[in-house]
């Protein structure tokens, strides 16, 4: 873009060129004075009992979100399905006006569609539909309202893996940005701000006169702080005259914000933390690579369920989780497989829940935790192993596995002497270890996992597990174990985590079984081992 002192710079030495210019200008600047301006939106009250869902707008038929591979294979990549799928395109005004008349049926509140966009990347196929199913999402809702409709604001759902460089085209392309630099927080503001940009304010979600922010994890940021979102606040105001209301998935938690929800309600839920947080179950078996334990819907049992212990919560929002994640089996919408079942139980529970209905019935359920996957045989000639190993200074392995995840980035490297893995410099990161279900998979014995690190700078090594505690977070995948804190003496150390209650189910990002959470320092090892010790006779 050409700075406007640039542009005029041509232009000096040409007077009549300049007196029209100037014409011009003051010309423009009268017809925005008569331009106008758009209504600021009508606010929900903080006293307000809301309900809103989570937006998903990036398919179009048959070439976007619909399949997987070729579209000749046809593999479908949907759990759940349209019941008109030829019709479902983010550009079509008639979708969405079908969609957003179906959400004010069941009573719900606001969507927050979940927003791919991020600067640099307005070109790729993300950053496309993001931007021309947010044009094409508020014409319908232009044109529900000029017809006398009711119809849900709109919010934004900010989804935080876009901050990722692959994601923006920024080098490294396995990085991710540090949210507590200027460069860090112009992409995380410029990425909010570009999309309350588009969407005309008279279609705002706001609380209080504030329009809601749904932030996705921080696990995509390689740091932030206070600084992060005081920037957006200052930086919100200066450029809409307000700031935002954010509602923070809990791994932001060390900041202040307009509230804290969990993601992953669907699956482990209901969460009530600030915001109750449902959903109707999960499902991700058509998507390929996954392992996520399945969520029964139990015809509709677990949804209920949430719903209920919503309510009893008192919370003032309830965020449902989701409206059309068709992939993951969470959706509510109108399917082939539940038609409009989860739509009218949405709209008796939104009517309960608006008129502050005191509800004391329990409901059971078959299944009140996650069901695991059956376990793979691959790594089959592990099964009779007693010990498994990937040692990164002597490049061997037998078995053991490091897995990269988003937030699990890792590099090779040389550090005290030793080839050694590093996580990506972070806040907080992690390093993820699959075990062969041959080996290890749903077993009641003792396991013990060694470690080789350096022991520089400060800051510690979590191990957090895949265990049969039912009462630890989801249902036992992330199971915190013992803490190393890092004395600084710069040697090499081996440390032996013993685990009593190991599953090993493949529940952890990338169906993993087990992950090293590190904070501060950069942090190194030379080797990891699983081992079953020999069983008392």
């Amino acid at each position: 873009m050409v700075s406007q002192k640039s542009h005029f710079a041509r232009f000096q030495r040409k007077s009549w060129v300049a007196r029209v210019l100037t014409v011009a200008v003051v010309a423009g600047l009268m017809a925005c004075a008569r331009a106008p301006v758009s209504p600021r939106p009508e606010t929900f009250s903080p006293g307000d009992h809301l309900v809103g869902t989570y937006y998903f707008y990036w398919y179009k038929w048959p070439t976007e979100h619909f399949f997987d591979g070729s579209l000749e294979k046809r593999d479908d990549a949907l759990t759940d399905h349209f019941p008109r799928p030829k019709t479902v395109d983010y550009e079509s005004v008639a979708w969405h006006e079908r969609e957003l008349s179906d959400i004010a049926w069941c009573g719900i509140d606001f969507v927050l569609p979940v927003y791919w966009g991020a600067p640099g990347a307005y070109d790729l196929p993300h950053g496309i539909f993001s931007v021309r199913g947010l044009d094409a999402l508020q014409k319908a809702r232009d044109e529900l309202l000029a017809r006398g409709k009711r119809c849900p604001r709109i919010g934004m759902f900010f989804d935080t893996s876009t901050l990722l460089n692959a994601l923006r085209r920024e080098k490294p392309l396995n990085g991710k940005p540090d949210l507590t630099t200027s460069h860090g927080k112009e992409v995380f503001y410029g990425t909010i701000r570009d999309y309350w940009r588009r969407l005309d304010r008279k279609h705002w979600a706001t609380l209080g006169g504030r329009p809601i922010i749904g932030l996705y994890s921080a696990s995509f940021a390689a740091g932030f702080d206070q600084s992060t979102f005081d920037y957006l606040d200052e930086n919100f105001e200066r450029d809409f005259g307000v700031r935002p209301h954010v509602i923070a998935e809990r791994s932001w938690r060390r900041i202040k914000a307009g509230g804290f929800y969990r993601w992953g309600a669907a699956l482990g839920g209901p969460f009530i933390d600030d915001v109750a947080q449902i959903g109707p179950g999960y499902d991700d078996r058509a998507v390929p690579g996954r392992s996520t334990p399945i969520r029964d819907r139990e015809d509709g049992r677990f949804y209920e369920h949430s719903w209920v212990e919503a309510i009893k919560s008192g919370r003032p929002i309830v965020l449902i989780e989701t409206w059309n994640e068709m992939h993951e089996g969470t959706s509510i919408c109108d399917s082939a497989e539940y038609g409009r079942k989860y739509m009218r139980l949405t709209r008796k529970y939104v009517r309960l829940w608006k008129s502050r209905a005191k509800i004391k019935k329990e409901i059971e359920l078959e299944h009140p935790k996650p069901l695991p996957r059956g376990p793979s045989d691959r790594g089959r000639q592990f099964a009779k192993e007693r010990d498994l190993f990937i040692d990164f200074a002597k490049t061997d392995a037998k078995g053991l596995r490091i897995v990269g995840q988003p937030d699990g980035v890792f590099e090779t490297t040389q550090e005290g002497g030793r080839r050694c893995v590093r996580a990506t410099p972070a806040e907080t990161t992690y390093l993820y270890f699959a075990v062969p279900d041959p080996f290890f998979y749903n077993l009641h014995e003792r396991v013990l996992v060694e470690i080789e690190y350096l022991d520089s700078g400060s800051g510690m090594i979590i191990l957090q597990y895949d265990s049969h505690d039912q009462g630890a977070h989801l249902g036992g995948a992330y199971t915190t174990g013992e803490t190393i804190q890092r004395q600084g003496t710069g040697r090499w150390l081996a440390h032996t985590f013993r685990l009593d209650n190991a599953a090993f189910l493949n529940r952890q990002n990338g169906a993993t079984d087990f992950r090293f959470a590190l904070t501060g320092d950069p942090v190194c090892l030379s080797r990891v081992a699983v081992r079953k010790p020999a069983k008392k006779k």
